[in-house]
C-alpha cells in the first residue's frame, strides 16, 4: 500500500493518509529525514516500518501530544550538546542532528514498550569513560524533562556518539571498534582458560590498555618495548596469543602493530594468566 505524507513530524515520524485518506502515523528510523509534504511512502517489509492508526476523534490531542514531545526532545538535545561542549569540549556540528535521531527513536521506542539491546554497554563504559559519564547526565536530563529512564544500554549508545564527535568518527565505526575489542577479550579468555569479566579491574585494565596501544598507533605515537626480545622469549605463549590479537585487529580495523605494541599486549596477557 502507498502512503502519502500530510505532514513530517520528525526524521522518525511522519502523519499520513493511506489509499483510503486514512490517517496513520508512520514511525520508522530516518522514514522523515529529507521528505516532504505529498511524497508516498511505500508499504515495504524491508524498512520495516511502524504504523499507529488513529480514529478522528483522537487525532488532534494525540499529534498535539507528539509535536509536544518533538518539541521537548529538541529542547533536551540541545541542552545535552551543550553539557557535551563544556564537558568534553566537542564542538562538532553534526552532534545536535545525531543526538536528536537517535534520542527521539529511543524516546519512541521506549514508549511502545520496545527494549533498547546494547550487548556492549560494559565495554563502552570502560574505553570511553569521560563519555559514558556525560551520558550519564544526558540521561538524567532526559528522566527529568521528558519522564523517560533509557536505561544503561541507551546511555551507552549516546556515549558513542559523544567519542564518535569527539573523534570525528562515524559511529558505526566506534561501535565495530566496541565490538572487536568484546571480541579480543573473549579470545584472549579462551587462550588462557580463564573468563575474563569486563566488570573486574583486571579485565577493564586489559581493554583500557588494548586501546591506548591501537589509539598511539593510529596517531603515529612511537611505541618503545625495549624488551621485546625477551617477552617473545619468555613469555611465548603469551606472545602468540597478542599475536591474534593484532592478527584480529588488523583484519577488522585495518591497524597494524607493532612488535613493540605485540610485546606490551604479552605482557598484558601474561597478567592476566597470573590471576
Amino acid at each position: 500500500m502507498n502512503y502519502r505524507i500530510a505532514k513530517v513530524l520528525n526524521s522518525n515520524a511522519v502523519l499520513a493518509q493511506d489509499e483510503e485518506e486514512n490517517q496513520v502515523v508512520l514511525m520508522s528510523k530516518g522514514i522523515g529525514f529529507g521528505k516532504r509534504v505529498g511524497e508516498k511512502i511505500q508499504d515495504n517489509a524491508e524498512d520495516r516500518k511502524i504504523f499507529y492508526i488513529h480514529d478522528d476523534s483522537v487525532n488532534s490531542a494525540k499529534l498535539k501530544q507528539i509535536d509536544s514531545q518533538v518539541q521537548q526532545v529538541e529542547e533536551v538535545t540541545r541542552e545535552i550538546v551543550e553539557v557535551a561542549r563544556e564537558r568534553l569540549h566537542i564542538d562538532n556540528s553534526k552532534l545536535y542532528g545525531a543526538l536528536l535521531d537517535h534520542i527521539t527513536f529511543a524516546v519512541e521506542c521506549l514508549h511502545m514498550g520496545l527494549p533498547i539491546d546494547n550487548p556492549f554497554c560494559g565495554e563502552i563504559a570502560i574505553l570511553y569513560s569521560r563519555e559514558y559519564e556525560t551520558a550519564q547526565i544526558a540521561a538524567e536530563i532526559i528522566k527529568e524533562r521528558i519522564g523517560v529512564e533509557i536505561g544503561d544500554g541507551e546511555t551507552g549508545f549516546i556515549a558513542l556518539h559523544l567519542y564518535s564527535a569527539r573523534e570525528n568518527r562515524h559511529i558505526r565505526s566506534a561501535m565495530k571498534s566496541t565490538r572487536v575489542y568484546s571480541e579480543i577479550l573473549s579470545m584472549v579468555g579462551n587462550a588462557i582458560d580463564k573468563k575474563l569479566d569486563n566488570t573486574h579491574a583486571p579485565a577493564k585494565s586489559f581493554l583500557l590498555s588494548l586501546h591506548c596501544l591501537v589509539t598511539l598507533t593510529v596517531n603515529r605515537n612511537p611505541i618503545v618495548m625495549k624488551l621485546n626480545q625477551q617477552v617473545k622469549l619468555s613469555m611465548l605463549d603469551s606472545y602468540r596469543t597478542a599475536l591474534q590479537v593484532a592478527k584480529m585487529i588488523y583484519g577488522e580495523m585495518d591497524v597494524q602493530l607493532s612488535e613493540d605494541a605485540v610485546a606490551f599486549i604479552a605482557v598484558d596477557i601474561e597478567k592476566l594468566k597470573q590471576l
